[in-house]
């Protein structure tokens, strides 16, 4: 499916917050929120602040704020407050096509994964970022980083990242699509994955130790996903320290891609990290010896 249109975003857009996963902590939501107000129009539900057990609210309030924003003329883009737990759970009710003729830019990482995937089935660009609840404690830096992916989604940009010692030195070209690396794996075999024929696969994760990266990974390619993807991009992985047996992230990620006939960067300063920098996702990208370029503004497709 070609990439869909856009609606554009600037200065007094009117972004549509949504909690779609996990609940929050109430200051460091005002905070975002305070932020955000000082450039854009910010609406939320009242009953964002709604809490049952390690979701925002039930699946149908979640549901309903999420659709809510997606059909409302008057919201540009959709921003997640935070991550969490609960994105998959809504997957059965969304349809891409809602998405897709909606056209609005979804911002968000970590269980937004989950959501990101849709939005790549509805051929629509989004944005992996940090949220409300991360955003007004961020660096001015990142904040200015921010607006300028969430107003320019569709510039080019580049990394200079790291080659994992592999065979490969081939130059690829691909949808860059991915994210949270547990939050993909739990999608593995349903029919919320979107294709991953000619990807370019971005990956990053928390709080998983070694061990259980390596089952995740093994999963990953026992269905076959590395046989289909042009190359692979690891973002940080952190809070994955050894256990007794002292094996690192490091060595799991050499057994599982050293020896991939495909080329792999490690390296990109995106995930759980304080300096969590913006990454379009669902846009033409090209691995060049150890360069990630963007060029979301081309036209391809799947």
């Amino acid at each position: 499916m070609a990439s869909s249109s856009l609606r554009s975003i600037r200065e007094g857009s009117c972004l549509g917050i949504v909690a779609p996963a996990g609940p929050f902590d109430h200051e460091a939501f005002d905070r975002g929120i305070a932020w955000l107000r000082e450039r854009y129009e910010v609406v939320y539900r009242a009953d964002i602040y709604e809490r049952d057990g390690y979701f925002a609210g039930s699946d149908q309030r979640r549901l309903e704020e999420l659709k809510h924003s997606l059909s409302d003329p008057d919201i540009d883009a959709i921003l997640c407050a935070r991550g969490g737990y609960g994105s998959t759970r809504l997957l059965p009710f969304l349809d891409p096509g809602e998405v897709s003729a909606a056209g609005k830019l979804l911002i968000g990482f970590s269980d937004v994964s989950a959501l990101h995937a849709l939005w790549r089935r509805a051929g629509v660009p989004c944005l992996h970022a940090p949220m409300v609840a991360a955003l007004g404690n961020a660096s001015e830096q990142i904040q200015e980083e921010w607006i300028s992916a969430v107003e320019n989604p569709l510039q080019s940009r580049e990394w200079k990242l790291k080659r994992l010692c592999n065979r490969s030195e081939r130059e690829v070209s691909g949808i860059l699509l991915g994210g949270n690396l547990a939050v993909l794996g739990a999608l593995n075999g349903t029919e919320y994955l979107p294709s991953l024929e000619g990807a370019i696969l971005f990956l990053e994760d928390v709080g998983e130790r070694p061990y259980r990266i390596d089952r995740m990974l093994t999963t990953l390619q026992q269905s076959g996903w590395f046989d289909e993807i042009a190359g692979v991009i690891l973002g940080a992985f952190t809070e994955g320290a050894p256990g007794p047996d002292g094996v690192t992230l490091e060595k799991v990620f050499q057994q599982h891609f050293g020896s991939l006939d495909l080329p792999v960067l490690t390296g990109l300063p995106v995930g759980h990290i304080d300096e969590n920098h913006p990454l379009p996702l669902g846009v033409p990208a090209r691995i060049e010896g150890s360069r990630l370029l963007l060029s979301p503004a081309e036209e391809t497709g799947d």
